[in-house]
């Protein structure tokens, strides 16, 4: 059974649906992120988490070109302690195949270790749901 997506939110730079039933929360990102339009996405997200406890997310990069040091300063920063706080125990990275794209998403990745929040990059889709299911 293939699950719905169910699309809540989108702007040039993001696109954000469930799948999964509700359980997976993705947001496909896009193009060159400025700080602002990082804030408005994960500022939905957030909301979206808190709203629904038990609810994963996956980070779909595939369109992503790179990710400046002020957004991975806010993520690691601000977002990731944000959503750890309000329960979110996984995201799940679907990474691009950029080559700078992926440098940069990696070193995010790494500072991401906060409460019992993990982050882990992944090569297909079908590894983000799986990881974000067990």
């Amino acid at each position: 059974m293939v699950a719905e997506k169910k699309v809540l939110f989108t702007e040039k730079y993001v696109e954000i649906f469930t799948e999964e039933d509700g359980k997976v929360l993705s947001a496909k990102w896009i193009g060159y992120l400025k700080l602002d339009d990082v804030q408005k996405g994960c500022g939905f997200l957030t909301d979206f988490i808190k709203k629904n406890p038990g609810v994963q997310h996956l980070s779909d990069h595939t369109q992503l070109k790179v990710l400046s040091k002020e957004v991975q300063d806010y993520l690691t920063g601000v977002w990731f302690g944000e959503v750890a706080n309000i329960g979110l125990k996984k995201i799940a990275v679907l990474v691009s195949e950029d080559v700078f794209a992926q440098a940069t998403v990696n070193k995010v990745n790494t500072k991401a270790q906060i409460n019992d929040l993990k982050v882990n990059t992944y090569g297909t889709r079908s590894q983000c749901i799986d990881w974000l299911k067990e």
